[in-house]
């Protein structure tokens, strides 16, 4: 059954006490969504990650039903203004099921944010239906081989031509790239006073002069991951999405988002793996008894149950100050992102030393938990810069300047 996607007002909490449990719509919502993927999606998931088949169309639409296409965007621009902490929440269950279907769908809504945000009426009218109803997939082209963290510092560029841009350059590591329609480009171009600043750009797939190589990776497999070529690509000057060189504060403001968005990832990918020790724990007899009952097993699980409880804490922590526009917002998605990456690696990796030699195979799906996880200690920035991040709040001085 879907649920009913309209969340109730926000109250004004200021100077409250937080809450960190969901209240009625979002347990409503998170079970709809729990409910589908359980029936739908999870027999699929390993014959397409084996396969390395990208997620099928009619899931990727579906997601939209559940809010997890459009979630974040305001009722005007076709989304569900949901909070952060319930967008998180559905995230975090996706997450449980299929990371790849996670990434392919919250990739979607972070190209789909920024063209809502700063893109032109004509262009949000164009594209925003095509992204949130989940027939075409976007991207978000930021990363270049010689640029992770570094946004500022883009090289890829566009030159003026007198009907738009001509876009030249490469971008690396980028979701969705191999089965994007379109999406976003962060660029460096000359702006008004001719210097030189970052620019946002929409780009459609089919634009003579681009063209993307798929990329070999470790897990995820359902997710495509490429490089993005653009070589003499023309793009109109009505898509420019807001004004020329003032692009570097957007990408930094949804690069925070994404850091929530890949906390709550690491924190439903933890869940099941925990889940998935305990019950084995449970089931598997040695000695005459369940290896749950010996010691050393339940040292793990229990390190297990602290390391997911902590990262829930603080994506709901993060979540909330996004909720609230706390100025101190971006600490606590870095916090968040730091611990709970590293901590689903940990539980990952005990969940497979408890299912010991089944574990290492691929007749138990903790293996793929852990091979699906690895990289979200790379993403939305490293966990080392994460780290700088977060000690500069509290010295006040910076590591990267």
């Amino acid at each position: 059954m879907k649920p009913s996607l309209r969340e109730p007002a926000a109250q004004d909490n200021e100077g409250a006490i937080l809450q960190f449990e969901l209240d009625d719509f979002q347990i409503e919502t998170r079970d709809a969504l729990r409910h589908y993927l359980e029936k739908e999606v999870a027999p699929s998931v390993d014959s397409y990650e084996a396969q390395a088949k990208p997620a099928p169309p009619e899931m990727i639409a579906a997601m939209r039903d559940y809010g997890l296409l459009g979630g974040l965007l305001p009722e005007s621009a076709g989304g569900f203004n949901l909070s952060m902490t319930t967008y998180g929440t559905l995230i975090a269950e996706v997450a449980r099921v299929w990371p790849s279907l996670r990434s392919i769908t919250s990739t979607s809504n972070l190209a789909a944010s920024v063209l809502a945000d700063a893109g032109s009426p004509e262009l949000r009218e164009k594209y925003l239906p095509r992204i949130l109803s989940g027939k075409s997939v976007a991207a978000f082209a930021l990363s270049e081989p010689n640029i992770g963290s570094d946004a500022a510092n883009v090289q890829t560029r566009a030159e003026a031509t007198p009907d738009g841009w001509s876009v030249n350059g490469r971008k690396l590591y980028i979701s969705n790239g191999p089965i994007c329609e379109l999406g976003v480009v962060f660029v460096k171009a000359a702006m008004p006073d001719g210097k030189q600043g970052v620019s946002c750009l929409l780009f459609e797939s089919d634009m003579e002069g681009f063209s993307c190589t798929p990329l070999s990776k470790m897990g995820m497999h359902s997710c495509p991951l490429g490089e993005l070529l653009f070589d003499g690509v023309r793009i109109p000057a009505t898509n420019l999405i807001g004004a020329p060189g003032n692009a570097f504060s957007l990408a930094k403001k949804y690069l925070n988002v994404g850091r929530c968005v890949v906390a709550f990832s690491a924190l439903g990918i933890a869940e099941v793996a925990l889940e998935a020790a305990v019950r084995y724990a449970r089931d598997r007899v040695q000695f005459g008894r369940p290896i749950g009952a010996f010691q050393l097993v339940q040292q793990m699980v229990a390190d297990m149950m602290a390391l997911v409880e902590t990262s829930r804490l603080l994506c709901y922590r993060a979540a909330d100050a996004l909720d609230r526009k706390d100025s101190q917002s971006s600490l606590w998605c870095s916090m968040a992102k730091r611990h709970a990456t590293d901590a689903v690696l940990r539980v990952a990796e005990l969940s497979l030393q408890v299912h010991g030699g089944a574990g290492y195979t691929s007749l138990f799906p903790v293996e793929r938990y852990y091979r699906d996880a690895r990289h979200l200690s790379i993403a939305e920035g490293t966990n080392q810069i994460q780290s700088m991040l977060v000690a500069q709040h509290a010295l006040g001085l910076s590591a990267l300047r």
